[in-house]
């Protein structure tokens, strides 16, 4: 039996890029999570059930776009530097196409959307943005990125 625990196949260790990429969605989520849960209460408290729902709606947004894009940077961590470029280009043009389209959605239907609290809406999403960029900045700051000096090449040319 022990022989069969050693046989299984074991998962593959994600490549320090591919972590260092983990860690900062995961810290970012921490942030921003943080902020919109006290923009929930915060709104909840001060403008009952329409103002905690619009600061959720616009945290879980706001929470979204930023989890997606970190989890493509996830996922071509490892990949040439100008695939990591195209990859967050696409990705951050998908996520702004999307916001634009559900922006769309609610002037069209600005009668269903009277509820919204446009207050909680852009306070909440300001929060979460700085809770995010903060804890991502704190996590970043801690990560062990490798560092190397090109050595000195001695110059070609004649004094």
């Amino acid at each position: 039996m022990a022989e069969r625990e050693r046989a299984a196949p074991t998962a593959r260790t994600p490549s320090p890029n591919v972590m260092r990429a983990r860690r900062l969605l995961a810290g970012g989520a921490v942030g921003g999570h943080a902020a919109l849960v006290s923009c929930v209460v915060a709104f909840g408290l001060a403008g009952g059930v329409p103002g905690a729902v619009s600061a959720a709606l616009a945290g879980v947004l706001t929470v979204a776009f930023f989890t997606i894009g970190q989890a493509v940077q996830v996922l071509v961590a490892d990949a040439d530097p100008r695939t990591v470029l195209f990859a967050a280009m696409v990705s951050y043009i998908t996520r702004v196409g999307g916001l634009g389209a559900l922006l769309a959605l609610a002037l069209a239907n600005a009668d269903r959307f009277k509820a919204i609290n446009t207050t909680a809406v852009a306070v909440t999403t300001i929060a979460v943005v700085l809770g995010w960029l903060a804890a991502e900045i704190r996590v970043f700051s801690r990560l062990r990125l490798p560092v190397f000096d090109e050595t000195e090449r001695p110059s070609d040319t004649v004094d």
